[in-house]
């Protein structure tokens, strides 16, 4: 286990009190409050048991840097960064660790742009934690506030984006919300969208877990599957604690997972506001699939929202996102946001007549993709040497190596949230994708072992 918290482009995260310590969110806190400046800063959380601690050490932090921390409650990660955009506002926390399990905690740093801290204030951050911060005097400390309401901004925002279809046929949706942020979002957005909504695994486990593998992946939802089975479902909503990432389940009960999540809003999107979209290194060709659809070119980013997001600003596109499951539509917020995923496939079924969502996957090419990561005991800079000896020069370095090949690609990369290494590879056939990931592990296991 790690003894120090690890940092990236989403954030600080670590296991609570072990590599997240309160003195650890005090210091991190203090200095992005320097780096925003004094004036109001919104803080929200997601369910964890650490929560309210670190949430109380990130607000007297903020306070004592001359921040006046908005205390928005227990809300998805999408929801505090609609509100960190709010005119007046400095910038925004949300206290969680995302898909990590129950034991770790996190600070996702948000700037006033609602966009995750870019390059430069990163590393302007970076540079403040080398120093000692000064705390303000009693007249400059701030003051804490709450502000209520900010999940019901937050759903009327999505219902107002151009391509959302509110009336229509009525279906039924079953929610796997693990005990997260989704228990009061997705089912206020399902009923404003006109859904029957049954909701599963609603709360944390008494002991601080969440109620299944807090990521949404294909082997963490087969309760959701067989519920979507019992009662007879339109289709299966899966989302990880903090809220910003979905993924789906059809009307047959298979767990598609969250790679169709953005294939299905670019499909949808596209079809009414047609241009480039951007999705990330690591992302399905599904993506590029929906995209051909309507003549549409998609380009890709380094694996994280910001660099997705800095991608599409770059190509002037408002549609993308991540093969997580998170759906980006920069009209709403330069975020991921399930809530715009979910939007998408509700509007999708409303807009193609009689159509099924299985109908719908089985209309896309049937691709094998492999996810996996291995940890290390060696630095990072001997694995990807000893891949780049293995497999050659790469045809894109900006996160990790990215190869592609003749029927699919192979991504293997440094997580910038856990202390291991990801393989992600995707191709028309197994075959090439089981040679690749004998050399991932054998590469690994010889450099750990030497």
């Amino acid at each position: 286990m790690i003894n120090s918290p690890i940092i990236s482009g989403s954030g600080i995260r670590g296991v609570f009190g072990y590599s997240l310590t309160i003195e650890d969110v005090v210091r991190f806190t203090k200095a992005f409050g320097s780096l925003l400046g004094s004036g109001p800063v919104v803080v929200g959380r997601d369910t964890r048991r650490s929560g309210p601690a670190v949430q109380a050490a990130v607000e007297a932090a903020l306070m004592s840097v001359g921040c006046s921390p908005i205390d928005l409650g227990i809300v998805p990660t999408p929801t505090v960064q609609l509100e960190a955009m709010r005119e007046g506002i400095r910038g925004g926390i949300a206290v969680t660790s995302s898909h990590n399990p129950g034991e770790w905690n996190a600070l996702k740093l948000i700037g006033p742009d609602g966009v995750f801290l870019r390059t430069d204030a990163r590393r302007s951050f970076m540079d403040l934690l080398k120093r000692d911060i000064p705390v303000v005097d009693y007249r400059g400390v701030g003051l804490p506030s709450s502000k209520p309401g900010s999940i019901e901004d937050h759903v009327n925002k999505v219902l107002r984006l151009p391509w959302v279809e509110v009336k229509g046929r009525r279906f039924k949706a079953v929610l796997d919300v693990t005990g997260g942020t989704a228990r009061d979002f997705g089912p206020m957005l399902m009923d404003a969208l006109g859904i029957d909504v049954d909701v599963i695994n609603p709360d944390m486990t008494r002991e601080g877990d969440f109620p299944r593998v807090a990521e949404p992946t294909v082997s963490s939802l087969s309760v959701l599957s067989e519920r979507v089975e019992e009662v007879g479902a339109d289709v299966g909503f899966a989302f990880d604690p903090d809220g910003d990432r979905l993924a789906l389940v059809d009307d047959r009960g298979r767990i598609i997972g969250e790679e169709y999540t953005v294939a299905l809003a670019i499909d949808h999107i596209l079809a009414g506001r047609p241009g480039p979209c951007v999705v990330n290194l690591s992302t399905s060709r599904l993506a590029e699939d929906a995209a051909a659809r309507y003549g549409c070119e998609v380009f890709r980013s380094p694996v994280g929202e910001v660099n997705v997001v800095e991608e599409m600003e770059a190509r002037d596109a408002l549609t993308g996102g991540e093969g997580n499951g998170g759906v980006i539509d920069r009209a709403c917020h330069p975020g991921r946001d399930s809530g715009v995923g979910m939007a998408c496939v509700i509007s999708l079924l409303r807009c193609r007549g009689d159509i099924t969502l299985s109908q719908w996957v089985d209309s896309y090419p049937k691709y094998s993709m492999i996810k996996t990561k291995k940890s290390i005991s060696v630095p990072v800079e001997s694995v990807m040497n000893g891949f780049e000896k293995a497999w050659g020069p790469p045809d894109d370095n900006r996160d990790g190596l990215w190869y592609r090949r003749s029927d699919g690609w192979i991504h293997v990369r440094p997580s910038g949230t856990e202390p291991v290494i990801r393989f992600i590879a995707e191709s028309s056939g197994m075959s090439g994708i089981e040679r690749d990931l004998v050399v991932f592990n054998e590469t690994v296991e010889k450099l750990c072992v030497e």
